[in-house]
Order: C-alpha cells, then structure tokens, then sequence
C-alpha cells in the first residue's frame, strides 16, 4: 500500500481505525461535526486523514462529557485558525480520478431536513403535553412511526432533542405581540402588552415554566443550564422594562430581579385559577391583573395622576 492509499479510507475502514459504528460516522455527518466525504458514485464515498483525526477527537471529549454542539464549535475553531488542523482532506480532483463527479445529493438532503424538522415538531409537542421527564424517545417514534435508528441519525439522545426543542417551544409562545411591544416606549404599558400576550396562553407559559425546573433539576449540566436560560428569557425582558420604569421615575426602587420573578410566579398561578376556577373571566383576570400591577409597581404620586 502507497502512502498516497493511506490516506483515504471507505466507511468500514474508517470504522475500524476510529472504533466507531458506522450509524454514529453517519450521525456526525448530518450534524456537520465532519466534513462531506470525497463521492465517488451514489453509494460510494472515501474518507481522509482529516475525517479520522476528528473522530478521534470527538470521542475523546465525548468522554469527558463536553456536549456535541461545544465538540462541533471546538473543530470550527480549530480549523478557522488552521484549515489542516486535523491533517489533509481530499479533494475534487481525488473523486474526478476515480469516477466521474458524482450527481447532486440536494433531494436527499432536503428530504433529510425535512424528517429533522418532523421529529423536533413532534418533539416539541410532546414535552409540552407530557413534560421532559415523561417524554421518551420511544413516545417520539411511535408519535411518527419511524424506527429508533432514524431517530439517532439525527439526534444522539433525548437530551439534545430537549436542548433544541426548548428554544422553539419559547419562539412559538412569546412571538405573538413582539411588534407592538417593540413600538411601545412607555415601561407600564410595555409590561401591560408582555402581560396581555401571556394571559391568551397560561396553559403553555405553565408548560414552559415547569420544562425550565425540570431541567433545574437534571443532573445534566447542560441541561441546567438550558432550565436557566429559559427563565432568564422570560425575566429580562420584564427586569428591563421595570428599571427603565425606575429610571423615569414611574416604579418604586426595587431589585428588578425580585421583580420579574415575582412577575413569572404571579402568571404561572394564574394558569392554575384558570383551572380551578373556570367561571372567573379572562376579562376579570385582566382587570384584577393590570389594577394590581399598575398599583403595586408606581410611585404613591403617581398613582394620583
């Protein structure tokens, strides 16, 4: 064997010198932890010096727990600084030698994408009905009636899915009202409008409240650190309008962080009233609501006026 041979591999190959299975390659290929192998034909495909290096790497900070977005932000890093950091890539020309170029992949990836983006709705969908404790990757395949494999070709396990999922379920709920909160300058009313997206949704702004602790709870660090993420989203936009309030002289002095907690606990049991006390009004909610907050958070002065 020539050196030049020594440094390309098929997939077996790679799998014996890396010790990793060919579904796990796979799977960091979809998430871009690797770059495109060399395609000599539709089923066929030669990987590099680079591509082993990089498994190496991976599996050995996998193993002291760094997460899979950090070991892909690691290899980026690397390589901006030094293109072969992880040794020598194949190129075009190498594929050219062997075979003709290979035909475009782009209905395969778009159809990849497209089951992505299946199994995160899915996802998102069930830890809001069943919480992330109770949601099993089992609950996902069955949901979509796709086997366990399709579901770890794109994802390494329940907790990455969460990881994703999380930030959408908190676009959807708190993307309605944006622009008109946007336009608002006055504090009060600005709190008024985050108040009165809220209110239509108690239901799922409970959901999300009660993903946020749970993950508060793992033991999984970067699952608490999302738990934390998720709260904090929620309170900095009400601890911003509060100290501009303060600043204006509108508010009472008052940790702004005490403040927007306050805030969140105050709509979490309103979503438990709702459903203890359905004969109460959503307009009486509101009118309770906005009388409280408007009363609790101004200056004496200024409630006169």
């Amino acid at each position: 064997m020539t050196p030049r041979e020594k440094m390309h591999y098929k997939i077996a190959e790679l799998a014996k010198l890396s010790g990793l299975p060919r579904r796990t390659i796979h799977f960091y290929l979809a998430q871009k932890l690797l770059h495109p192998p060399a395609r000599t034909g539709k089923t066929m495909a030669y990987y590099d010096e680079a591509h082993l290096r990089k498994l190496r790497f991976i599996r050995e900070v996998k193993g002291r727990g760094v997460p899979l977005l950090a070991v892909r932000r690691m290899i980026a890093d690397r390589e901006k600084e030094n293109p072969e950091a992880f040794g020598t890539k194949l190129d075009s020309a190498f594929a050219r030698g062997i075979t003709a170029p290979p035909r475009s992949r782009e209905p395969r990836k778009s159809k990849g994408k497209k089951t992505r983006e299946i199994i995160l709705e899915a996802g998102s969908r069930l830890f809001r009905e069943k919480g992330y404790r109770n949601t099993r990757v089992s609950d996902v395949t069955r949901d979509l009636d796709i086997g366990k494999g399709t579901f770890y070709f794109y994802f390494s396990d329940k907790k990455e899915l969460f990881l994703e999922c999380a930030p959408r379920i908190f676009r959807e709920l708190f993307s309605r009202g944006l622009a008109e909160i946007r336009e608002e300058k006055d504090p009060l009313k600005r709190l008024i409008l985050r108040a009165e997206t809220v209110l239509p949704v108690l239901p799922e702004f409970a959901v999300i409240i009660d993903l946020a602790r749970e993950a508060l709870l793992d033991p999984d660090p970067k699952v608490q650190n999302l738990g934390r993420d998720i709260i904090l989203s929620i309170r900095r936009p009400l601890e911003s309008d509060f100290a501009k309030g303060v600043q204006q002289g509108l508010f009472q002095h008052a940790d702004q962080r005490i403040v927007g907690t306050l805030l969140i606990g105050i709509f979490e049991s309103l979503s438990y009233l709702q459903a203890v006390n359905p004969e109460i009004s959503p307009e009486e909610i509101k009118k309770t609501f906005f009388g409280l907050l408007v009363r609790g958070l101004s200056i004496p002065e200024k409630r006169k006026s």
